[in-house]
């Protein structure tokens, strides 16, 4: 009679070393390859997290992955240079520095800020749409825009004339954080208030009939004649609302250029 061997039932299911015994070597090979390149790309990125971490003058992982992508977004856009400087503190001392360019970052950052802030004086439908934010007679946040962008114009100037003082760089840091803010705050309640019945009723009025006039201005059988009286009343009533920057209202400029040449031909 032929005896048979039971085995037992296997407890955690089976070993590594089983396993490898009953796989063929191209198997095993294959397996291992992909193990170490999955380890490969691993120590790789963390070399790189570090180096990235080391350049933008960051410290700690985590919560600074945030502040890692934005920076390394930043040097992408930007061409941000990574080179050694020197900070000098108001009673004199010198701080040696390697890494991010904190400075031309700001810079960048206050650029993109003024940028978005010009396309809501230059932009017709913005203009009209969310007017809210240039009424600085009735609304808060339109003088907190107003007030934190020449704050941060004004240390821009101060940290330009000494930008080895890390002292005036935190004070411009901070004011393109505020102006930032408070520019963020005011497009959200600007685009509630919209052009709806809590506007200021006068201003409300004035750009209804903007409203109009554009519509005018952009239906393709205006006749040239009625174009230049529309950008002409168009631009009177905007002209006290965002100043001189009407000027640069793309719409308007055929008037513009129009009113520059009648006068440089007197």
């Amino acid at each position: 009679m032929m005896a048979l061997k039971v085995r037992g039932p296997s407890v955690g299911g089976p070993s590594i070393e089983a396993w490898a015994n009953d796989q063929p070597f191209s198997t095993i090979l294959v397996v291992g390859l992909a193990l170490a390149v999955v380890f490969a790309v691993i120590g790789f990125g963390v070399i790189m997290v570090g180096r990235l971490n080391s350049r933008a003058g960051l410290s700690g992982t985590g919560s600074d992955l945030i502040s890692l992508y934005a920076y390394a977004a930043a040097e992408e856009a930007h061409g941000l240079s990574s080179t050694r400087g020197t900070l000098r503190d108001s009673d004199g001392s010198t701080i040696d520095v390697w890494g991010w360019d904190r400075g031309e970052v700001t810079v960048a950052r206050h650029d993109a800020i003024q940028i978005r802030w010009g396309q809501w004086h230059t932009d017709l439908d913005l203009l009209i749409e969310f007017p809210a934010i240039h009424d600085v007679a009735h609304e808060e946040f339109a003088v907190r825009i107003l007030d934190r962008s020449e704050v941060a114009a004004m240390t821009r100037k101060r940290w330009e004339i000494d930008q080895n003082d890390h002292i005036l760089l935190r004070d411009f840091e901070t004011a393109v954080d505020a102006f930032d803010n408070a520019l963020r705050d005011g497009e959200h309640k600007a685009t509630i208030l919209g052009r709806g019945p809590s506007l200021d009723p006068v201003l409300k009025r004035v750009m209804d009939d903007a409203a109009h006039l554009v519509e005018i201005l952009r239906r393709p059988d205006t006749s040239d004649d009625d174009r230049d009286r529309t950008m002409r009343a168009l631009f009177k009533a905007l002209k006290p609302i965002v100043g001189d920057r009407a000027v640069e209202i793309p719409e308007l400029e055929p008037f513009v250029m129009k009113q520059l040449t009648t006068t440089k031909t007197k």
